[in-house]
């Protein structure tokens, strides 16, 4: 899933797109996830600036799908 701009502003900018989005990218526990990103209040600009650190030790998720959300969000910014 890319990124889509719309005069130069992204659809994930507010905390409901960021949950839409991780339900869609990572269905295994996209709603668990998305829950936490709700709580933690990340939107899209903290989307961009999260690292695998961040979400292994503050948001308490497990590795694998710390990795996979790592991927998804790389993808987002070579856009």
């Amino acid at each position: 899933m890319s990124l889509t701009y719309a005069g130069g502003h992204s659809y994930l900018q507010v905390i409901p797109d960021i949950c839409w989005w991780l339900e869609t990218v990572h269905q295994a526990s996209g709603r668990v996830v998305a829950e936490e990103f709700r709580s933690q209040e990340i939107d899209g600009q903290a989307l961009l600036l999260l690292t695998e650190d961040h979400l292994v030790s503050t948001m308490n998720l497990k590795l694998g799908p710390a990795l996979k959300i790592c991927a998804h969000i790389n993808s987002l910014k070579d856009v």
